[in-house]
């Protein structure tokens, strides 16, 4: 039985309902959206159990007392609450405990949702941080906003609608972006849009942007299309990056610069390489990057738990283009996600199967098993489903160990990472690659023309730094013949230099979100997933209206 029937007068465009025995309230949005919040959840995201300064929590889940329910649930504009809105805390920052409209401005409230306020009445007073205060009629009321609680909404389609925005596919990847762009000829109705596309005729299809602009610009357009591009592509190029002013050090100040930008003050995962390393042809290389072989695409330290999130790489000097060494970036995200549509028996062998990544040398003994496709578990889906959100890929062929995986398994994975390596790496033969593997043609041709149309190939120039998402885009490198330098004034005999740092990608991510917060942006943005096996995306309302 439904009992409780309460809306406020229009223009309220919503109403609320509460279940039988106030175990849970059934909202109505007015696009008819409708969903159901239970009482453990409205308790737990009561504005009074966050601390204002901290946003941390005073109370667990674990707090919940199970003879708590709703006793009434009533929507209320927000002038008919001024002396309720006084006495609870009040968050500046976008939560779902925010619940004062007049200090925000949503640009996606087209309900106008902001203004109204859900009340509810419990049978209990909220748990009080100091039990020798009296206990008054407000300690048994709750209120929300209704904009955020819209936003927040857990109902099937309202995870479904968040999916299909952050979930990875090839429209994301700027290779898609860039030929959208071309067979449009070029026409934009949005004149900013127009300008950041055609910026992208110079570097291949990835977005640039000036290194005095990103560095000493503050908060900017250009710093903005730069976290951007980061976020939502994958990648970015930066340009006109200065040499280290001192070449006998280690230290290149413009790619730590760069990096501590994007991470919003540190470079990560330097035990190994130390916090900038040098890409360059050496004797007794550690590494097969230190060489002239060819590089195919792959993650950096996948060997670690928690591979680096963004990789900088500033060229200093480059063979001639004619010698070969051309950049290689490819989103294997997107790559997995048409690969699950192209071939889901192989997808969902690479999805149980662990891999094993190591990396043992003088000074480092490090290996991890992680399967190379990661999907999301969300606590109700059965994990035999294969439709679940991808959450991460690992992909690191030059640092994969002995696989240690259930004996009737072996050949099926060695066909199956055959399969998705053909559609990774686009100099593999899909002829040969058939016969092989046991792949038939048709799939293996199918594979092979995705690799090639998705590639990102481009010849780097030195002042430019090559920035993307270890976790997401694999990296690699053609061969090359030593010869000299581009830079015909440059005196050393380094054919082929890049200088490389990292970034954590919780840090990165962070920073992202502070900057959009901080410049006040009028768009809004669906940050899509980050790749480091978490559902970790932009806060669902996008940012707010402010002047900067």
């Amino acid at each position: 039985m439904v009992v409780n029937v309460h809306s406020y007068k229009d223009p309220c465009p919503c109403s609320v309902r509460k279940n039988a025995g106030g175990k849970s309230i059934h909202v109505v949005f007015g696009n008819n959206h409708s969903s159901e919040y239970h009482a453990p959840w409205l308790w737990f995201n009561d504005s009074r159990n966050i601390m204002v300064l901290s946003g941390q929590r005073h109370f667990s889940p674990g707090s919940w007392n199970i003879e708590t329910f709703i006793v009434d649930a009533t929507v209320h504009h927000y002038s008919e609450m001024q002396n309720i809105i006084t006495s609870h805390q009040i968050h500046d920052i976008d939560t779902v405990n925010s619940i004062n409209p007049s200090k925000k401005q949503y640009i996606s409230d087209h309900e106008n949702l902001s203004e109204f306020l859900l009340v509810i009445q419990w049978n209990r007073p909220m748990v009080k941080l100091n039990e020798t205060t009296e206990v008054t009629q407000e300690d048994f009321m709750s209120v929300y906003n209704m904009f955020m609680l819209k936003q927040w909404s857990y109902d099937s389609l309202s995870t479904n609608e968040s999916r299909l925005k952050r979930e990875i596919s090839e429209k994301h990847t700027f290779l898609y972006k860039y030929v959208q762009f071309q067979n449009r000829g070029g026409g934009e109705c949005n004149e900013s849009v127009a300008l950041i596309n055609a910026n992208r005729k110079d570097h291949g299809g990835l977005i640039s942007v000036d290194y005095n602009q990103i560095v000493n610009g503050g908060i900017c357009g250009e710093l903005i299309t730069f976290f951007d591009s980061l976020f939502l592509e994958g990648a970015v190029m930066v340009t006109n990056a200065p040499p280290s002013s001192n070449p006998d050090s280690d230290l290149d100040e413009a790619v730590s610069n760069v990096g501590k930008i994007i991470s919003g003050g540190s470079l990560s995962h330097g035990s190994l390489y130390g916090d900038n390393f040098h890409v360059k042809t050496t004797h007794n290389a550690i590494n097969v990057a230190y060489t002239a072989i060819g590089l195919c695409p792959h993650q950096d330290l996948a060997y670690y738990e928690s591979k680096p999130g963004f990789q900088l790489l500033h060229c200093i000097a480059n063979c001639k283009r004619s010698n070969g060494g051309e950049s290689l970036l490819i989103d294997c995200m997107a790559a997995a996600y048409h690969f699950r549509q192209l071939a889901p028996d192989l997808f969902e062998i690479l999805v149980k199967c662990p891999a094993t990544f190591v990396k043992v040398r003088d000074g480092a003994s490090m290996m991890y098993h992680k399967p190379h496709i990661v999907l999301y578990n969300d606590g109700q889906s059965d994990l035999n489903n294969m439709d679940r959100e991808i959450v991460s890929v690992n992909w690191s062929p030059p640092f994969e160990g002995r696989p240690q995986m259930h004996p009737d398994r072996v050949e099926d994975y060695f066909k199956a990472y055959a399969a998705f390596e053909l559609m990774l790496d686009s100099s593999k033969c899909p002829m040969e690659c058939s016969e092989t593997s046991g792949i038939t043609l048709d799939l293996a041709m199918t594979l092979s023309e995705y690799a090639k149309k998705y590639t990102w190939i481009y010849h780097l120039k030195p002042g430019e730094i090559m920035i993307f998402n270890n976790t997401r885009m694999l990296h690699g490198r053609r061969s090359f013949v030593r010869g000299e330098p581009d830079d015909i004034n440059t005196e050393n005999n380094v054919e082929r230099h890049l200088v490389g740092a990292y970034t954590n990608i919780d840090d990165s991510l962070n920073n992202y979100r502070l900057l959009l917060r901080q410049a006040g942006c009028t768009r809004k943005r669906v940050i899509p997933n980050v790749a480091n096996g978490s559902i970790s995306t932009s806060y669902p309302w996008g940012t707010k209206l402010m002047k900067y």
